[in-house]
């Protein structure tokens, strides 16, 4: 049932966003001054007419081309078209910067604040290569069993065939988790316009010491240019491959005033709820109450999180159900989030304390202990008339023979 009311708020706000008539997104929200974002414009009906008005883009960006398509997806049982526009931005200046409400008929997108940032170091043009790779970490140093996101970047001046691939990154003291699908954008290097491919990953060291994460070979084709054709048809591409650097890692063990009897917990941010089916505050003798605490960490996957059932007390019948495990991938890596359900049986009126619950934690932004608290909760069970026993009823007396 608390899955079920999960699902629902999940499920409400999904509805919300589709209720709009034009939905905008971007496929990120901080960039460099001299690199490119896709807007996506989305239109679900079937009956649209004509394209949204971009000119209200142009006062903060730079609008390079759109591209339309069309689909059917399912909507509670029910086919249902939808559009989308697909737009490259590039900003013309730095700070936060607010994408528009844009229109389309009487449609009108929700505007989006996006984050750019200067340029980063210029390269020498003469000096790259049409293909190369670069390989980044979000830190140099993590405690064992934090997360590290590995960023790479593969950039082309010149256009590649379908067929490019990626050595998978294998790492036997670390769990690798990749985060979502490859983005694609554009960026502008010393005047020359270069595409990236942009593969992240999360990895989580699993001893501490050094951790060496090795380098990637990314292959391609590279298609022929425009004095590469001849009478016989344009040349074969030429295939390329090139390597990410490898990047060292310090993995620190664990703190020595961490906690001995909890378990690690290395993450950005943790929180802690419960939530109800029935109402607590109105059970009786009998009644079945499900109690859910969901526990959720940024920077944690939900493999690392441990159980959160409460301790056994008088007066209640505890039937625990399957934790349900989930893992989510944002901006800032894995969110890791596990649902620890119970349900609660009264067996006796009167005053029932669930006692207090508390996760200890280690704060890696700010590097401290950290304690999560959820309060204890008293529940008031009442008698139920319908469990009362009846009155015995006296022996039957026996029939006199006619």
């Amino acid at each position: 049932m608390i899955r079920l009311l999960f699902a629902l708020v999940l499920a409400c706000a999904a509805l919300s966003a589709q209720a709009a008539g034009l939905a905008a997104s971007v496929d990120r929200t901080r960039l460099s001054l001299d690199e490119t974002l896709e807007l996506t414009l989305e239109a679900r009906d079937a009956a649209v007419f004509g394209r949204p008005d971009l000119q209200p883009l142009n006062e903060l960006f730079e609008v390079y081309d759109t591209r339309q398509l069309n689909s059917l997806s399912n909507v509670g049982g029910e086919a249902q078209a939808v559009t989308r526009w697909l737009t490259t931005l590039r900003p013309r200046r730095t700070g936060y910067l607010i994408i528009p409400s844009l229109q389309l008929g009487d449609w009108h997108s929700d505007p989006i604040t996006v984050f750019v940032q200067e340029a980063r170091g210029k390269h020498d043009s003469a000096l790259l290569a049409p293909v190369f790779i670069d390989a980044s970490v979000d830190r140099e140093s993590v405690y064992v069993q934090a997360q590290i996101i590995l960023t790479l970047r593969i950039y082309h001046s010149v256009s590649l065939y379908d067929d490019s691939t990626l050595s998978p990154l294998q790492m036997p003291d670390a769990l690798v988790k990749r985060l979502g699908e490859p983005r694609t954008y554009e960026k502008d290097i010393n005047g020359v316009r270069h595409g990236v491919i942009e593969v992240r990953y999360a990895l989580f060291p699993q001893k501490s010491g050094r951790l060496q994460i090795p380098s990637q070979l990314f292959s391609a084709t590279t298609v022929a240019s425009g004095n590469d054709y001849s009478i016989l048809g344009p040349r074969p591409g030429r295939s390329t491959q090139v390597k990410s650097p490898t990047i060292p890692v310090e993995v620190k063990p664990k703190p020595r005033d961490y906690p001995t009897d909890a378990p690690w917990l290395p993450a950005t941010s943790l929180t802690l709820v419960e939530a109800w089916s029935g109402d607590p505050g109105k059970a009786q003798v009998g009644d079945s109450l499900t109690r859910s605490l969901l526990i959720k960490a940024e920077g944690l996957t939900s493999a690392q999180l441990p159980p959160l059932g409460s301790a056994p007390g008088d007066g209640l019948r505890r039937y625990p159900d399957q934790p349900g495990l989930a893992d989510e991938t944002g901006p800032n890596g894995v969110v890791g989030s596990r649902e620890d359900r119970e349900a609660l049986v009264p067996t006796r009126a009167g005053e029932v304390e669930l006692p207090a619950l508390e996760v200890v934690w280690w704060n890696v932004e700010q590097d401290r202990l950290e304690r999560t608290n959820l309060a204890a909760r008293q529940l008031s069970i009442a008698e139920n008339p319908q469990l009362e026993e009846a009155p015995l009823s006296g022996p039957a007396e026996p029939r006199r023979a006619a």
